[in-house]
């Protein structure tokens, strides 16, 4: 049993040169097949519409809130807790990485069973359970048949207040996560987004690495991990999806029956920290004879609550969102600078950054970082055509359903509502906001969260190649570092 990883947009972006490019579908054609004769293409069906039952909610005696989606198509069951005060915005300022670490252990044993016996009990079960952290929050979920509902609610819940850190588990994940350290050395990605973070949010809860560093990994002991589970792990700070074949009748009592020892109300919450206003500069980290420069150009960006992120997300589809987008046909179709280069924005809880950025030509640095500029500006000045923008809202509103066809993806979908304090009815009216987007909408989003003059660059290359090839693009001054 592993623990899974909850990544951030940052660390997606990170490795996205690395990807493989997935496109919009295309219009079917006729294709000629071995015998010469057109092959007959189907015709597409109608496009999935997305169905969301209505959520229920009640609160136990502990005060731990639940919200309940009735899913009765299979006999199974979702479950997602969210931590929100348990996420890496929570480290210690001398101990980044604590919330993953404690995260991580968390399915390494309990008080009453080892991590041997949580997994033989989850294989006999069929069943699985997870744990992670993100930088907003961090969470427990696990799956399986309904009829073993309860067996799987005892051990997430068991998982969830008892955690042992049991001390040659401890050690054993602690080199695990210093080794994956050690690997990202070599990731110009994960160079780049450690680098850009820093640089960016600077002291900020968003200023680290989530996984930490080497040194504090080595430096963090176990009585660090039960500390900060003792702190942020508390029913009044947390929230349980469920989505499912079971009914609010048939659910409370199991629930009362298994979160029955945990308690512990709202830990007292930070003053809420302004995100950074940005302004123009640029790093270079040395990566002699790299053949590709990885770069990140980011700027302030919103928050997920802002009422401005529905048309971000169209303006980003546009400018970057997968292969019919402007970044996609310009800078690899056209000019063959890149495998493919992402336009994203991370929203998070406290704020968020727009990112340009992924893998280049070396000797096409300075140019893809000029065409990169001029697909911006070009946003700002002129209205996206009402065929284009029809194509990227139709990109975002038909992948909707997908995210829903199971029990899991619903129940990490309400997650993200939760962590976020997203309305009800969030996803239910998302499509008909993303469709009713204008021209003028996505102009004026692109003038506030596409703003080159507030512009922090960070690129990993060859300084021999790249530095002369940068010279005169309005970046700042250019400060090179060594890895």
């Amino acid at each position: 049993m592993r623990a899974r990883r909850s990544a951030a947009l940052l660390a997606i972006l990170a490795f996205s040169a690395c990807a493989t490019v997935q496109g919009r579908p295309e219009a079917p054609q006729a294709t000629v097949a071995a015998t010469g004769s057109p092959a007959v293409v189907p015709p597409l069906g109608p496009p999935a519409v997305l169905k969301l039952p209505t959520q229920q909610k009640f609160t136990l005696g502990n005060g731990l809130p639940v919200r309940l989606v009735e899913y009765h198509r299979l006999p199974i069951v979702a479950v997602h807790l969210v931590l929100l005060e348990g996420g890496a915005a929570r480290d210690p300022a001398a101990l980044p990485g604590v919330a993953g670490f404690t995260a991580a252990m968390v399915t390494e044993g309990t008080k009453a069973r080892s991590a041997t016996q949580l997994s033989d009990e989850l294989g006999f079960l069929g069943a699985s359970l997870n744990a992670g952290a993100s930088m907003d929050a961090a969470f427990v979920s696990g799956y399986g048949l309904s009829r073993h509902l309860p067996r799987l609610l005892e051990l997430l819940a068991d998982v969830t207040m008892n955690p042992s850190f049991p001390e040659s588990d401890f050690f054993r994940v602690q080199d695990q996560r210093r080794v994956g350290l050690l690997q990202q050395r070599d990731q110009p990605g994960a160079i780049a987004s450690k680098t850009f973070g820093k640089l960016y949010w600077g002291d900020h809860p968003y200023g680290h690495w989530a996984g930490g560093t080497e040194e504090s990994v080595v430096k963090t002991t176990r009585e660090d991990l039960v500390r900060f589970h003792a702190d942020h792990w508390r029913p009044g700070a947390a929230e349980l999806v469920v989505v499912g074949d079971v009914d609010v009748a048939t659910l409370r009592p199991v629930l009362e029956k298994a979160f029955a020892g945990w308690k512990g109300a709202e830990p007292a919450r930070p003053a809420a920290v302004e995100a950074p206003d940005g302004r123009r500069r640029a790093v270079l980290v040395e990566k002699k004879g790299a053949s590709q420069t990885f770069l990140i150009l980011g700027m302030p960006g919103i928050a997920r609550s802002d009422p401005d992120y529905v048309t971000a997300q169209v303006l980003f589809e546009v400018l970057g969102g997968g292969s019919s987008s402007r970044l996609f046909r310009d800078l690899r179709e056209e000019k063959g600078y890149t495998y493919g280069l992402a336009a994203r924005e991370s929203a998070q809880r406290l704020g968020g950054v727009s990112y340009l950025g992924g893998g280049v030509r070396a000797d096409a640095t300075g140019q893809a970082i000029r065409d990169l500029l001029a697909q911006v500006k070009a946003l700002h000045d002129v209205p996206v055509p009402a065929t284009e923008l029809a194509y990227a809202q139709d990109g975002l509103v038909l992948a909707l359903p997908g995210d829903f066809a199971t029990a899991a993806g619903t129940a990490g979908r309400l997650a993200e509502q939760v962590v976020n304090a997203l309305p009800d009815d969030w996803w239910v009216r998302l499509p008909e906001r993303l469709r009713s987007v204008t021209p003028s909408e996505v102009q004026r989003v692109a003038d506030r969260v596409l703003d080159t003059g507030r512009l922090t660059t960070v690129l990993v290359g060859d300084p021999e190649v790249v530095k002369a090839r940068v010279a005169g693009l309005p970046l700042g001054d250019l400060e090179v570092r060594k890895p």
